[in-house]
């Protein structure tokens, strides 16, 4: 199901560890990166390029929110509202991405191209509250403007942004 770069990647980040087992995560992430969502088949094959039973694989793609085992918007918005983002005006940031984009929490809009997650998991960006995570690009610091603007940019196209230069801005 993989591409062989992607397999080839898999299987150079199992050659970084001393424990095969400790490259599943990144291996699954970079699975996920090339089918844009984790399919149980492509769960399996990492599985196997890994060194792993596809058991072990599959209670890893359930454990983190960060894994998708569904498939979804190609842009994913999430937003933190944990107590920091909370009190830096998370809610605000989620109501107005939502208006902005004309979906709701949980929604994706109708070409596909972004979905928007309230998440539960903080991202460690406390002192850059609020923010969101696109992909894997933080987006910190959401001022009023800020967010405005980034509503506009993910309008505009969102594969541009979610191929994006992987700086947090």
């Amino acid at each position: 199901m993989l591409l062989t770069e992607t397999r080839d990647r898999i299987l150079a980040e199992v050659d970084r560890y001393p424990e095969r087992r400790t490259a599943l995560l990144p291996s699954l992430k970079l699975a996920q990166r090339e089918v844009g969502w984790l399919p149980p088949e492509a769960i399996a094959e990492v599985a196997d390029l890994v060194g792993v039973s596809h058991a072990s694989a599959n209670e890893l793609a359930t454990f983190y929110s960060m894994l998708r085992l569904q498939p979804g918007g190609r842009m994913r918005v999430e937003v933190c509202v944990q107590l920091p983002c909370a009190l830096a005006g998370a809610d605000r940031l989620l109501e107005t991405l939502a208006e902005g984009l004309g979906i709701r929490p949980g929604e994706v809009t109708a070409d596909g191209a972004v979905e928007l997650i309230r998440t539960s998991e903080c991202f460690g960006a406390c002192h850059r509250a609020p923010m969101c995570r696109l992909n894997d690009e933080y987006r910190e610091n959401l001022t009023p403007k800020a967010t405005r603007d980034l509503i506009e940019e993910l309008r505009s196209g969102a594969d541009g942004v979610a191929q994006g230069n992987g700086v947090a801005r």
